[in-house]
């Protein structure tokens, strides 16, 4: 942002945010984003501790004030725990990313294990609406609103081959997106979801850091121009929503994808 002068303003000067899924990715990005736009604290949170090392030494480097948060988003107990800690800490939460989320080897339907599905759907969406009951309540409780993004998928809109559980996590993040922008926004909590095409993280690659054999065939067939979305292209995207700048968007889906879906 800039100012009349031409002057770089910090788009989220002061506010206080969470990351889920803040260890590698999209999450270490958006986190390191949101610092170098002002935020006074980021929450950083992960089911791994090792990642969230990784991340804290990058924001060590931009003397920023962060905590960490080792907590499977999966469990309602410590999730809430997390919040209130965040919340004694630092008085109110300004900004949530909900961010956490796995994916699996490719299967046919019929042969989809109910062990899977239920994993899926419990980190991928289970998770978010659990995330976003407590965030919500401690901003109603503040009366100052704010803002939450949900990471969500191109499959939230088009069917991922082989990945019946995960496209049906992913349409479902949007919908309890929806949910909360139509309930809450009167009280000025604004509610999106940002939809990413393929993106270089370490969820696509083998264990050599090469793009698995899936993730090259999703890329012929989604991207127009055959690149990998860079994580710091999608936390660009939610430092926006995060913003006064989009004061006026709630309940949307962006995808985020090279125009790979057109709708």
């Amino acid at each position: 942002m800039l100012d009349e002068e031409g002057n770089h303003v910090k788009a989220l000067e002061g506010k206080i945010a969470l990351v889920t899924g803040a260890g590698s990715g999209i999450g270490q990005s958006t986190a390191e984003a949101f610092v170098k736009e002002g935020v006074s604290h980021v929450a950083l949170i992960d089911i791994d501790h090792e990642k969230l090392i990784s991340t804290s030494k990058i924001l060590e480097k931009l003397e920023s004030d962060f905590s960490l948060h080792c907590v499977d988003v999966t469990k309602e107990v410590e999730v809430e725990f997390a919040l209130n800690e965040i919340i004694s800490k630092n008085g109110r939460l300004d900004i949530a990313f909900n961010n956490a989320g796995i994916n699996h080897p490719s299967s046919k339907f019929h042969e989809l294990e109910m062990q899977e599905w239920h994993q899926m759907i419990e980190t991928n969406l289970t998770s978010i609406f659990i995330c976003m009951k407590y965030e919500i309540e401690h901003m109603v409780g503040s009366g100052s609103g704010g803002t939450i993004v949900n990471t969500s998928s191109g499959a939230g809109l088009v069917p991922a081959p082989g990945q019946a559980h995960y496209t049906a996590a992913k349409h479902g993040v949007l919908g309890i997106t929806k949910s909360v922008a139509a309930e809450y926004g009167h009280l000025g909590i604004r509610c999106n979801a940002i939809l990413p095409g393929l993106v270089d993280t370490p969820m696509i690659k083998d264990e050599n850091g090469e793009l698995t054999d899936r993730a090259k065939r999703t890329l012929e067939r989604i991207s127009p121009t055959g690149e990998l979305i860079q994580p710091e292209q999608i936390a660009e995207t939610v430092v926006w929503l995060s913003a006064e700048s989009s004061m006026r968007v709630n309940g949307q889906s962006i995808v985020i994808d090279g125009g790979g879906i057109m709708r």
